[in-house]
Formats: structure tokens, sequence, C-alpha cells
């Protein structure tokens, strides 16, 4: 990602923003792991790092998309936890890029014991 500024240019390196979400995610009400449902996913997830497994970053012009795929703690309102992850996971990114237009997609892709 390259962040324009009065100073010069900034480039961050997907790793450094996959963390950031990742961080910001686990950290969330009621997230309790991250990473794409279903067999084949879950094989695949063993070969990356955590914090690529459930994470995705498209940049396009000057804007970032994320789609985070979570697995929830059992018993709690799912509307809450994802609502909660979305927007911690949005001001983490608008804290550390600044102003940068941001979407944050969550999808709870299942629930944990």
């Amino acid at each position: 990602m390259i962040i324009e500024t009065d100073l010069g240019t900034v480039t961050i390196k997907p790793e450094v923003f996959n963390e950031i979400v990742y961080r910001a995610a686990l950290e969330s009400y009621g997230t309790v792991d991250i990473g794409k449902g279903g067999l084949l996913n879950k094989l695949a997830s063993v070969l990356q790092k955590p914090q690529e497994k459930g994470v995705e970053v498209i940049e396009e012009d000057n804007k970032v998309t994320v789609n985070l795929y979570i697995y929830m703690e059992y018993g709690l309102p799912l509307k809450r936890v994802a609502a909660n992850a979305q927007e911690n996971v949005y001001h983490r990114i608008k804290e550390a890029l600044g102003d940068v237009d941001v979407t944050v997609n969550v999808k709870v892709v299942g629930i944990k014991i």
C-alpha cells in the first residue's frame, strides 16, 4: 500500500497491514479465532502465517477493502460480535494510516465453545 503525505510517500508492506488487522480482530469482543471455514481452507491455513489465514485486503485507488473471516464465541450475540470486530479493525486502520477510505466486511464462519 502506498500513501501520499505532505512530506512524501510511505509504502506499507501487505504483511504489516495484515498484522494490524489480525491483532485488532483478535482483541475484539467475542472473536475467538480467525480463518476461513471449510476443509480445504483449513488444510491450506496450515501453510500460512496466522495473520494471513483469515484476512483479505484489497487495495484500489486509495481505497482499502478488508474481508475478515472470524470464529465467534458460543453464546454471544452474533450482530454485536461482528459489529465490534468491524469497528475495532476500522479504527485501527484509520489510526495507523490516517485519511484512507476503508471498508471492513466481517464474515462469521463458525462458532467455538
